[in-house]
């Protein structure tokens, strides 16, 4: 397992660029689905990673390479998800923002009704809307367990999809928070685990105060030094985060690189930290 940190630019906002997945043999996906898998874990950031992927016929070969396939994709405006499949498995993924217009639906901040409970991210809600009939009846026809799973804006998509037709999991990599205290209180029958970089800033918009915005699910926190902590106290988090900040600031980093709160959030990152940690 050799994917390297990437704390750049390119690695941030064109992920699509990437050349390299699934280095080294991952282990068999696990139908493990009421504790979280750190094998799952890897297996679904690095499908949430190479989702950006916009060529159809790269993905293909990328997927028929660990036995996988794109069974379907699903492409309107600015919301793009797939269902990729395997004998005994199926996965739900949803594309993160890669481009300007896919940000507008990220500063929708108004919190509007959710129909399943509690209220949620206006712009997220008009995101899943785009797909969300053709993806609720291309599920209806799935017979084998289902993971939902996705990046960034994708994660968010993904939270919302979990809450209109629950998966058998959902793992979720630098997701924005996605409604209020009631939505996230919907969520706790489904399987849920929430992974976060260190300094990802995404994970902490939008914030919840003035705007009563909560995280759901289970939060699986990854330290500056590459430890994972299962809902760590907001003390903890705080002390980790400033010891980052310190040794962030004694690494020389280079002026035309990305602060770290910002590559934290690169997906690429997401799949480095797991195989580290698996």
């Amino acid at each position: 397992m050799i994917t390297k940190f990437e704390n750049s630019w390119q690695a941030l906002f064109t992920p699509e660029e990437a050349v390299s997945y699934f280095t080294g043999e991952y282990p068999k996906v696990q139908l493990e689905f009421n504790k979280y898998n750190k094998i799952n874990s890897l297996w679904l950031a690095e499908l949430s990673r190479l989702i950006y992927q916009k060529d159809y016929l790269v993905r293909k070969k990328i997927l028929n390479s660990v036995q996988l396939q794109e069974s379907h994709f699903f492409n309107h405006s600015n919301t793009q998800c797939a269902v990729i499949t395997a004998p005994n498995f199926a996965v739900l993924v949803f594309r993160g923002s890669h481009e300007f217009q896919d940000w507008l639906s990220n500063l929708g901040t108004i919190l509007t009704e959710w129909p399943e409970g509690g209220r949620v991210h206006w712009g997220f809600k008009e995101a899943l809307a785009e797909v969300w009939d053709d993806v609720a009846n291309y599920l209806d026809t799935i017979k084998v367990p289902i993971f939902y799973t996705g990046h960034s804006l994708g994660a968010a998509l993904a939270t919302l999809a979990a809450s209109k037709k629950p998966p058998n999991a959902l793992y979720t990599f630098g997701s924005p928070r996605v409604g209020n205290s009631q939505f996230a209180q919907s969520l706790t029958a489904v399987n849920n685990y929430r992974v976060v970089n260190h300094r990802d800033a995404v994970t902490s918009v939008p914030p919840n105060g003035l705007f009563n915005f909560y995280h759901a699910g289970e939060l699986h926190y990854i330290t500056s030094n590459n430890k994972m902590l299962v809902n760590p106290s907001k003390k903890i988090i705080e002390v980790d985060r400033d010891s980052a900040t310190i040794k962030y600031i004694g690494n020389n980093r280079r002026w035309f690189d990305p602060p770290e709160h910002f590559a934290d959030h690169s997906p690429v990152n997401y799949v480095a930290h797991l195989e580290r940690l698996l």
